[in-house]
């Protein structure tokens, strides 16, 4: 199971309460106030872990709380401070405010951490309101209750590369190939129901990037048609965007016409996207209709075109240096 969306309740600790206490021994029964301050309820904090993928752990708890405080004592003993809670949240998390709808922060860096909550402040004991005009002060104060909140998280998968194409379109296959990453794969549409993230090593020269396969796309994708928005945001951090094109035109299919629709999907759901680096590959191209259709589409779309074949490997050893040349050495 891949979670990539979920919402949880959080909630940092409560104070301690302040203590009132009177000192009271043998050779001095009138002692003074000694009653000791409560401890700070413990914060919640957001931890950008790159060990984990998605927040499956909080779709089965999607409640969580901080210590609280602990009390303080008499003979001045104060109470000693809430733990902090340390949740580990996937690299791209993006968290929003359930309530106002508002981004309050996103985690992008390995490592990261951000206090989400903090907790509360502990209670004054009575020692502290001790003054020249009040010896023996009976006032204390309550701990501060924590900050709370229920949140949505939403991943956004950090990848050098995003690849984009139609269902069959041999995203799956071109992402093991390169990646080592085993997807599952197959001759029928939707095959991919969840976003991958591969890393493609370069052993001669210790490099590697990251790939990220979402699952096809449809048309209106952009209006959120067969989950288009939880797909497509998961592309929105990549450097580079790879579209990989069917060249044998499946099921009746125009390359060209794949190739534009994609193009319009990506625009009308964030024109940013378009901005990006864009390689074109042409899968299938070991299929007799292949090369036709190549010679059509390339008078038609006005980008380089990168030849691929997942079945027998042809142009594979290319493809992933040209991969390195536009992610790597341009970095």
């Amino acid at each position: 199971m891949f979670v990539d969306e979920v919402t949880i309740r959080l909630k940092a600790g409560d104070g301690g309460n302040g203590c009132m206490s009177f000192r009271r021994v043998a050779h001095n029964p009138k002692g003074g106030p000694d009653g000791g301050n409560g401890g700070r309820g413990g914060d919640v904090i957001l931890v950008c872990d790159p060990n984990t993928a998605d927040f499956t752990d909080y779709k089965f708890k999607p409640h969580a709380t901080a210590k609280n405080g602990i009390p303080g004592k008499g003979s001045n003993m104060d109470g000693a401070n809430g733990p902090t809670l340390k949740l580990k949240m996937p690299p791209g998390t993006v968290v929003i405010d359930t309530e106002t709808g508002n981004t309050v922060l996103e985690l992008v860096e390995y490592g990261q951490e951000v206090v989400l909550l903090k907790g509360g402040k502990g209670g004054m004991g009575n020692t502290t309101f001790k003054s020249s005009v009040n010896q023996a002060p009976r006032k204390y104060t309550p701990g501060q209750p924590g900050e709370e909140g229920t949140y949505k998280l939403i991943l956004k998968s950090i990848a050098d590369v995003g690849l984009v194409g139609f269902p069959n379109a041999g995203k799956s296959s071109l992402i093991g190939l390169l990646t080592g990453a085993e997807p599952k794969t197959g001759s029928y549409p939707f095959t991919t129901l969840q976003p991958t993230v591969g890393v493609v090593e370069y052993p001669e020269t210790y490099e590697r990037l990251t790939m990220a396969d979402i699952p096809g796309l449809i048309e209106g994708a952009h209006e959120n048609r067969g989950l288009g928005h939880r797909f497509l945001r998961h592309i929105e951090r990549c450097s580079l965007l790879l579209i990989l094109i069917d060249m044998a035109g499946t099921d009746g299919r125009k390359p060209v016409d794949d190739y534009k629709q994609l193009v319009e999907e990506l625009r009308l759901y964030d024109e940013a996207m378009l901005e990006k680096p864009i390689v074109v590959v042409a899968n299938k191209m070991d299929e007799p209709d292949s090369p036709k259709n190549l010679t059509a589409f390339k008078r038609k779309v006005r980008q380089p075109v990168h030849k691929l074949s997942c079945l027998s490997e042809e142009g594979l050893p290319e493809l992933k240096e040209l991969l390195r040349e536009r992610i790597l050495l341009e970095k």
